[in-house]
């Protein structure tokens, strides 16, 4: 420390030094440190937003995640690692380069139909396909079952942390990890639009939590998405600053993005193209009764029905 921090030039010799007792050390009366007249500093932070924030235009909404949202313009290449067959679809397991030396896990169900079929991109968060693509592989759709970069995520046992090392390495270099993750997306949309086997005019995408916001960002930067289907997505990023505690919210921060808009604005950007979704959730996975367009599943209704009536 001298060295480096002192030129050299100290003395490193312990000095006596007065010890109180724990009383005097006490930041507050009580010593505890939330006292009445306190604020927590997610209120603090609140009160800071609630006195910046004003509504931006759903133009400028657009112009701003073009410039963060990267779309590579050619279909990636792929490298098939694994092959299997079946009696209705045909399986590869692949790893898409998205960029130069960045390879991300895919998985591609292929339906035995001749023909262009639609394309679906399901957005996964783990490396193995949900059952969301094997159903609808089973309704005749080409389906590319992907992961976006640093997923699928080690688990560390903190519930509310999520992606918060990614999220901040990423802000480091000048770079936003939801933003990443969407052009990672439509890597996945111009490869399915090369294959002959899908029409182009026909491709669509869902996704699951906050992968939900990242498709979103994706959808508003290429059309070529013409339906999504968003589920158990928090239905407001200004929402979670309501509060003390949410989950994985660093996977969808963009910065000053909540002083200008929210997540219904990107649904309004995605417009005309129809957004599906259900059952809306808080920022703890607590679906929330929501007014307006949502749609929301029947008493242990699972995916079966909903996959029908979206691929419809």
């Amino acid at each position: 420390m001298i060295r480096w921090l002192k030129d050299g030039k100290a003395d490193a010799r312990e000095e006596e030094v007065e010890l109180l007792p724990a009383h005097a050390l006490f930041a507050t009366k009580s010593g505890q440190v939330s006292e009445e007249g306190s604020r927590d500093l997610w209120q603090v932070i609140l009160e800071g937003y609630q006195a910046r924030k004003r509504q931006g235009t759903i133009d400028d909404l657009r112009a701003q995640l073009r410039q963060m949202v990267n779309p590579a313009g050619r279909a990636p290449r792929a490298r098939v690692t694994a092959e299997s067959f079946g009696q209705e679809w045909d399986t590869q397991t692949l790893l898409l380069e998205t960029e130069p030396g960045l390879e991300i896990h895919a998985t591609l169900l292929i339906p035995r139909a001749p023909g262009r079929k639609p394309g679906v991109i399901v957005v996964e968060t783990e490396e193995s396909p949900s059952k969301q693509a094997s159903q609808l592989a089973a309704r005749g759709a080409v389906v590319l079952a992907l992961a976006p970069r640093g997923l699928p995520r080690k688990r560390d046992n903190r519930p509310f942390s999520g992606d918060w090392l990614a999220a901040t390495r990423a802000s480091l270099i000048g770079r936003n990890l939801p933003a990443m993750r969407a052009s990672d997306i439509l890597c996945g949309v111009d490869w399915l639009a090369s294959r002959p086997d899908v029409d182009p005019a026909s491709i669509r995408a869902v996704a699951r939590g906050v992968a939900g916001v990242w498709l979103l960002m994706a959808a508003v930067v290429d059309s070529r998405l013409s339906r999504l289907w968003i589920d158990r997505t928090p239905y407001s990023l200004r929402a979670a600053l309501e509060g003390p505690l949410h989950k994985n919210l660093h996977a969808a921060v963009i910065p000053g993005f909540c002083l200008k808009w929210d997540l219904d604005d990107l649904r309004k950007a995605v417009a005309p193209r129809s957004v599906f979704w259900t059952d809306p959730t808080d920022w703890t996975d607590n679906v929330l009764p929501i007014a307006g367009d949502f749609r929301y599943r029947g008493f242990e209704e699972g995916d079966e029905l909903i996959v029908k009536e979206w691929m419809r």
